[in-house]
């Protein structure tokens, strides 16, 4: 195969990039399937961690849950997978972890700068993870035998 040939093949196999819009995208907020208390959902906000921190906490180790989930989409990822290894530790390793990545649908409302012209929707990929975290249960019946 020459040279030419794989140029010529590179080529025909690029994505498509989305055609260039005359206006605004405005992002509109990710569906959420029905939550309970359990689910954590994690923003990129540095600010908020350790209020995510405390309410997981409490959530496993004081409130008897049998398990929580914490969600990150998209830049929240890492603070996700921050979050639950310093839970991990702050209950010593007693934890255990299932991690679950998927591709979420986003749908972004394109309002063009022709006022006369309808609203478009576009829909976006965007990755997530789900860390589902729940106490040894021999740790879960020693903390729960003191309390009573």
């Amino acid at each position: 195969m020459s040279t030419q040939d794989e140029a010529a093949m590179a080529v025909d196999t690029e994505p498509e990039k989305r055609p260039r819009i005359d206006g605004t995208i405005k992002k509109r907020k990710p569906l959420r399937p029905s939550t309970s208390l359990a689910d954590i959902y994690v923003t990129r906000d540095r600010r908020k961690f350790n209020s995510f921190m405390r309410r997981a906490r409490k959530l496993l180790v004081e409130r008897n849950y049998p398990s929580i989930t914490i969600h990150g989409l998209g830049a929240a990822i890492p603070t996700a997978i921050k979050l639950a290894t310093a839970l991990k530790a702050s209950v010593g390793e007693q934890v255990t972890m299932e991690t679950t990545t998927h591709t979420v649908t986003l749908y972004d409302d394109i309002v063009l700068q022709d006022e006369s012209a309808d609203i478009s929707t576009q829909a976006r990929q965007n990755s997530a993870v789900q860390i589902k975290m729940a106490l040894d249960p021999a740790v879960r019946s020693k903390i729960f035998a003191r309390k009573r």
